[in-house]
């Protein structure tokens, strides 16, 4: 009996063990010895949830490079995704596209794989962890590049684990963790987790996914597009104003300074 789409959708959403998320550092403050870890889902997970959901034969990516990105010191170029799943209900296949900017280590091959994880995400496919939220964690340094200390990758694994039974008890505020090391004065107020583009009746601008220094995610609209904001720049003086439009609660960043 084939899926109907109501339940690939579920399994497409489901969480994922934490042995399939990754944590890398967002941003670290002035004395290195900390930084803000956020989760990611490896490709190979992803590709996996896809064949086991949908099968193999039926999903496909296709990529193509996307506009350069120009910011304050640089232009960088960046690659597109469209992550197609065939729907036997509709007799076609559905593709939804994202893109993502070239990394600095293997450049190419970074900007295809970051894209196809937020093409992924179009789908539903490890949206949730985006409600999760930051930790804190102390950093050790082997070379010049920070790498997350084993005893607090064990942390951020519980801290995953604890978000993902929570959600499964429809608790929508979680927590941040108890006696995650804050700093005294980071320096900012806010890190940004994601940005997208969005076209407003006033132009084009942006929606936000900022985390706060207590580890929360809050989302916020931009009414216009700034170059110098992508994810993980940090912003400090940031004013988020409450709006209401019907039901739909929302803010608006209306003042930031890039920290």
């Amino acid at each position: 009996m084939s899926k109907t789409m109501d339940q690939i959708k579920a399994e497409l959403a489901a969480p994922f063990p934490s042995t399939d998320v990754d944590w890398r550092i967002q941003h670290a403050i002035k004395d290195k010895a900390r930084g803000l870890a956020v989760p990611y889902l490896q490709s190979r997970a992803i590709q996996s949830r896809l064949d086991d959901v949908v099968g193999p034969y039926n999903w496909k990516s296709e990529y193509k490079p996307w506009h350069p990105v120009a910011s304050a010191d640089k232009t960088t170029a960046s690659q597109l995704c469209g992550l197609a799943i065939y729907c036997e209900e509709r007799g076609e296949w559905v593709q939804k596209w994202d893109g993502a900017e070239n990394t600095d280590i293997e450049p190419v091959k970074g900007g295809i794989s970051d894209s196809f994880k937020r093409a992924a995400v179009l789908w539903g496919i490890g949206r949730y962890l985006y409600g999760i939220g930051s930790l804190w964690v102390g950093l050790e340094y082997k070379g010049k590049n920070p790498t997350i200390p084993d005893s607090e990758m064990q942390r951020l694994n519980a801290h995953h684990d604890n978000a993902v039974k929570r959600r499964a008890s429809n608790v929508s505020q979680l927590p941040s963790q108890p006696g995650a090391p804050q700093p005294d004065d980071p320096g900012f107020d806010y890190a940004v987790y994601s940005v997208q583009p969005q076209q407003f009746a006033t132009g084009t601008g942006m929606v936000l996914v900022l985390t706060g220094r207590d580890g929360k995610n809050v989302q916020a609209y931009l009414q216009r597009a700034d170059n110098n904001i992508a994810a993980g720049t940090c912003l400090k003086s940031v004013k988020l104003t409450p709006q209401k439009n019907g039901d739909f609660s929302y803010n608006t960043m209306d003042a930031y300074e890039v920290a």
